[in-house]
């Protein structure tokens, strides 16, 4: 989805040490805060911590916020809108006007969800808008493990997902519909490490394009108990490796090359890696917040009083940048980021791989242009 003349620019961008060149190639935009279920492990709804108290202001981002900075990504060459959030998507009253908005710009659109209310109606929807991506997050492949996986919720929410991911890929036969493609999102705990095999079967049985593994992250020791064992994280290595062979071998996609290289960079990433998302990524809250990434809670700014050109460049932005360009800056800035197995970690080694050769640059990059200065 990233152009060529973008990868040119971010290198450029990486040169000057701090100032990006033309806008990010894709940026989360939370809709809602409010969600129909308690995830195990998730740091904004889990039954299991406390969590923080909601300011009292709407939940829901306004139609008009997304709209006007939806017109302006689309001015910076911003290619992908992710409608996500501390919630569930689905819940917001106006959700398919906010896709609407996207469409008729021109954007491409990934929409996530859990799966609960994808009812007939909400699935001609997203057809008939063509959203490009839906990512449907699901913690179990049946209803015994949802129950496990999701201790406060109706176990009779398994078969709503079930029966919606089917009516999706009826309609999208009926219709002749290319989209949306159709991605399963697996995050893996101990508890449903050694059934990745019945969450391919669940694939198949769903019609789903593609399955995407994801490692749990601890969030600073939060959830550490549901996190892999090294014994137990060996025996799930191997069972990708093997479920590698048999999604191929049916010609469906998958990431375990990616989860792989995840697992073997380690949950320590800052160890390994500077962080480059401040260059090709933003997040923006309900509230007009903007944040470099989900895992990240430092503000660079609020479109509440600026415009998100004047934010991306701004001096929180350009600190931001100067520090997590090196794994030392990353490494102090923990107090706000939760980098944890990042799932930016494989964008990030990506250009890394390239940058590193040419970083020395980035010094005299600098100096030319303190000298015009």
């Amino acid at each position: 989805m990233v152009k060529l003349s973008q990868k040119i620019n971010l290198m450029n961008g990486l040169l000057t040490g701090e100032t990006a060149i033309g806008g990010p190639s894709y940026v989360s935009i939370d809709v809602t805060q409010r969600c129909n279920l308690q995830c195990l492990c998730c740091i904004y709804h889990s039954p299991l911590i406390e969590v923080s108290p909601r300011e009292d202001r709407s939940p829901d981002i306004s139609p008009d916020l997304f709209q006007e900075v939806c017109s302006e990504l689309k001015t910076m060459g911003t290619n992908l809108i992710i409608i996500e959030g501390e919630g569930e998507p689905l819940l917001h009253s106006r959700i398919f006007d906010l896709i609407s908005i996207t469409k008729r710009m021109g954007f491409q659109v990934m929409l996530f969800t859990n799966g609960i209310l994808l009812d007939e109606t909400r699935v001609l929807q997203i057809i008939d808008l063509k959203v490009n991506i839906l990512k449907v997050s699901l913690w179990a492949s049946s209803s015994e493990e949802y129950a496990q996986n999701y201790p406060e919720s109706d176990i009779r929410n398994f078969e709503k997902v079930v029966n919606g991911l089917k009516l999706l890929s009826y309609y999208k036969i009926k219709k002749k519909a290319v989209f949306p493609y159709v991605e399963l999102c697996n995050p893996i705990n101990r508890y449903n490490f050694q059934k990745i095999e019945k969450m391919v079967d669940f694939l198949y049985t769903t019609g789903c394009n593609s399955i995407f593994f994801s490692s749990v992250n601890s969030h600073k020791g939060k959830f550490a108990s549901f996190a892999l064992s090294p014994d137990e994280e060996k025996l799930f290595k191997l069972s990708l490796k093997g479920i590698k062979k048999k999604l191929d071998s049916v010609s469906l996609n998958h990431n375990i090359d990616q989860v792989l290289l995840r697992y073997k960079i380690g949950e320590a990433v800052w160890e390994k890696l500077p962080c480059y998302i401040a260059w090709y990524h933003s997040r923006i809250k309900v509230d007009g917040t903007v944040l470099p990434c989900n895992r990240c809670n430092l503000p660079m700014g609020s479109l509440n009083q600026y415009t998100f050109h004047h934010i991306w460049n701004s001096p929180n932005y350009r600190a931001f940048r100067r520090k997590t360009i090196a794994r030392n800056g990353l490494n102090l800035l923990s107090e706000h980021c939760n980098c944890g197995f990042c799932c930016h970690v494989v964008n990030n080694k990506r250009i890394h791989k390239v940058f590193r050769w040419l970083s020395p640059l980035s010094g005299l990059t600098r100096k030319r242009k303190n000298d015009k200065e």
